[in-house]
C-alpha cells in the first residue's frame, strides 16, 4: 500500500487524510520531509460523498488527477463543483490507503461519515456573538436550499430547515446567525420589562 505521490516533478509527497471542521468532508494534507506543505483538497459548500474529496487542481500541478489514478490512489467520480472560475473535480479515495495512512482525524471522520445517511449532510453555523460553532445533519436538498437562501434566494428560513427548532435555525437566519443562549441575554430585557407599568 502506498502513502507517497510521486509527481511527475520529481517531488515525492506523503499523504496525510484528516478532515475541514466546516462541514466535516474529508481533507488530504501533504507533506515533504515530515513538514506540512500544502493541501490536495479543497474546502467547498457541497459536500462530497464518503472517501470523497475535492481536488485543488487551481494551486497543484495540471495533470495531478492523472498522478492519482495511476498511483492507484483512487478515481474521479465524473462530478464537479464550480466555485468562482474554477471548476474542481470530485475524486474518490481508495479507503485502504486512507485506512493505511489512517491517524485520529481520519478516525474521526469515519465516525461522522457514519452517522450520516445516504441524502444527509453536515453544516456548521457560528454564533455571531459567542463564535461557538453548531454541526447538524440536514438533508442534501435542505443544505442547497441554505445555501441559496444564503446567496439572496427569497427562501423563508423555516422553509429551508423545517425540522429544526427556532432557536436552531436563528442560527442560521439572515440578520439573526446566534444561538439561543445569546439571544436570550440579548433580549431578556424586553420580557423584564412586559409585566411593568
Amino acid at each position: 500500500m502506498n502513502r507517497f505521490l510521486r509527481l511527475r516533478t520529481g517531488k515525492k509527497l506523503e499523504i496525510r487524510p484528516t478532515y475541514y471542521p466546516y462541514n466535516r468532508t474529508l481533507a488530504i494534507v501533504l507533506f515533504e520531509d515530515g513538514e506540512a506543505c500544502g493541501t490536495l483538497t479543497c474546502c467547498l459548500d457541497a459536500a462530497p460523498g464518503r472517501n470523497c474529496a475535492y481536488i485543488d487542481v487551481n494551486n497543484m500541478e495540471k495533470d495531478i488527477m492523472e498522478v492519482l489514478e495511476e498511483e492507484r490512489f483512487g478515481k474521479r467520480t465524473g462530478n464537479e463543483y464550480k466555485s468562482g472560475y474554477v471548476v474542481y473535480p470530485e475524486f474518490l479515495f481508495n479507503e485502504e490507503v486512507l485506512k493505511y495512512c489512517t491517524n485520529e482525524d481520519y478516525e474521526q471522520y469515519l465516525t461522522w461519515q457514519n452517522a450520516l445517511g445516504e441524502d444527509e449532510e453536515y453544516l456548521t453555523a457560528k454564533c455571531r456573538i459567542c463564535y461557538r460553532e453548531f454541526c447538524f445533519i440536514v438533508k442534501k436538498e435542505e443544505a442547497q436550499k441554505y445555501r441559496e437562501y444564503r446567496d439572496g434566494s427569497p427562501h423563508l428560513i423555516q422553509r429551508v430547515f423545517p425540522n429544526m427548532s427556532c432557536e436552531e435555525r436563528g442560527l442560521f437566519a439572515r440578520g439573526q446567525n446566534m444561538c439561543s443562549a445569546c439571544f436570550e441575554k440579548l433580549f431578556s430585557f424586553c420580557e423584564e420589562g412586559d409585566g411593568e407599568d
